[in-house]
Parts: structure tokens; sequence; C-alpha cells
């Protein structure tokens, strides 16, 4: 008698777990269902909300002149627009954050006459980098890697370059960078090592090419053209015949490169490198055909 009432209890018992685990996994599919997608907005919206999480963080001034994009923690490429004739064209530099400051790689594309979009390029990282700019470098002497020189002299900002690039400036009617770059080359501002490099003439007798070791960045600027380039440019002072091998040196100089940012246009890998020797060479191609 008292082992049939124990064998019923026993089996009362699995009765009653059964149904409350039973309840429980519906209380959690459930909830589980409720985080689902229920409509096809709702998918659209969570594939929006990934896509903006994977996207690069950028700022723009009022007028859309001025773009601030975000490589990494440290380091920003800002863009700028002008026109060349008849035509908006974009000009890249670079925003390298340090524990000293921000150093500057380029003005804004500026004129002689006018630096305005420079002077709201400081204002700008200023407001969201929360850091002031206590070093630029200017990569070759055409307007649109210097055009801005006295916003940041104004704001009694080292500006360096090489001398050849202080010298062309001056002959141009800028104020003279400091020339320090032909030996000092290599610079460590707070914990950021910065390295200019001179590969010899190409885009114009004076480009030089800045890198950032630690990010494995390279700022190339006007010497090297973007994968979008179908040529090479603006070449009223360029020296065509010696441009692939002042690629090829900065190829060889720099094999670990992740990102290489061109003067115009997108940045990308050191794929950029070889566009630009091969757009030199198909150059070259048609102007021999152009003699024959």
């Amino acid at each position: 008698m008292l082992k049939g009432v124990g064998v019923g209890l026993i089996a009362l018992s699995v009765l009653i777990g059964l149904i409350l685990f039973s309840n429980g996994t519906l209380q959690i599919s459930a909830e589980e269902k409720q985080k689902q997608p229920t409509s096809p907005n709702q998918v659209k919206d969570q594939a929006v909300s990934s896509s903006k999480k994977s996207s690069p963080t950028q700022i723009t001034n009022a007028d859309k002149t001025i773009v601030l994009t975000q490589l990494n923690d440290k380091v920003w490429a800002h863009t700028s627009y002008n026109d060349y004739n008849g035509t908006t064209v974009d000009h890249n530099g670079l925003v390298v954050s340090t524990s000293k400051g921000v150093v500057l790689v380029d003005t804004a594309w500026d004129t002689l006459e006018n630096h305005a979009k420079t002077e709201e390029l400081l204002e700008m990282i200023e407001k969201h980098l929360k850091k002031k700019v206590v070093m630029a470098l200017v990569t070759h002497a055409h307007d649109d890697s210097i055009g801005g020189i006295q916003a940041l002299l104004d704001q009694g900002i080292d500006v360096r370059s090489t001398f050849l690039t202080a010298k062309l400036a001056k002959e141009r009617g800028y104020p003279s960078p400091n020339p320090t770059l032909d030996a000092k080359p290599v610079m460590k501002v707070g914990d950021t090592v910065i390295e200019a490099f001179y590969p010899g003439e190409g885009h114009s007798q004076d480009n030089i090419t800045v890198w950032l070791p630690q990010h494995q960045i390279l700022f190339g600027g006007c010497f090297i053209k973007a994968l979008g380039a179908k040529d090479l440019g603006n070449l009223s002072d360029a020296n065509v015949e010696q441009w692939d091998d002042s690629v090829q040196k900065v190829i060889d100089k720099y094999p670990n490169v992740k990102t290489v940012i061109a003067g115009h246009g997108q940045w990308g890998d050191k794929s950029l490198l070889y566009h630009t020797i091969d757009l030199i060479k198909q150059h070259t191609s048609q102007e021999n055909s152009n003699h024959e």
C-alpha cells in the first residue's frame, strides 16, 4: 500500500516538473521571439543599424566643403573641395592625433588670397578632437597642399617642409614653411612617430610622402593617384620620366604599408602605388605613339 502511494507521488512530481519545464520553455521562446524582426521594415532597420556601425565616422562643415573621415582612433583624413577647370575636385590631407596635440598633413585647398577653409578646418579639429594643431607638414608647394599656410602661421603653428618646397613657396608668393624635413625627416610628436620622405621628382619636383609607422598609413599626396584616376592629372610641374622610379622607391621603402592616401580621390591599399606606375607607363606610351 505504502509502496503504491510512493510510486504515485513520484509520478505526480515528474508530471508537475514537465509542466513547469514546458511553461518555462514557452516563456523563453516568447521572449526570444519578441527580439526577432516581425516585418520587412524591422529587418531593414536592423540592417541599416548594422551598416552604420561599420561605416567610418564623418564630420562635415555646414556647406560640406570640408569633410573629416576617421581612419582609426588616432588618424583622420581631411578632404576639402575646390573648383579646378570648371569641375569640383577634392583634395585629401591627414589629421594625426598625438599625446602632444594634432599634426596636420597639408592644408585645406585654399589659395594665396583666401585661406578660409583652413581656418574652418582648424576650428573643426579643435571642436571635435578636443586638441589643437601643434605642427603641420606641407608635401609640396601647390595650392591644394600649401594654400592655407597663412591660417596656420597666424595661430603660431610650426609648419615644416623640405628646403625645396620652402623655396618654391616663396617664389609663388607664399610664406616660407620651416625647411627642416631634409635634415630631420623623422619626428616624434608625443607618442607618435612621423616620417617624411623625398623619393625624387614626380607630380612635382618637390613632392614628399608622409609615413605613420605605428598605423601603417602612407600619405602619398598628389604624388600618388587613386584607383579611380584615369590619367596623371595636373602635369604643369611634373617629371613623368622620373616619376615611376620615384614611386618604386616608396614601394621598396615601405613594404608593410596597409593604407595609402592619395592627394585626390578615394584612399585604399598599396595597389594605389602600382596603379600610379601603370598610369605613368600608359602616359609615356601615348606620348611615344603621338611622336611616331
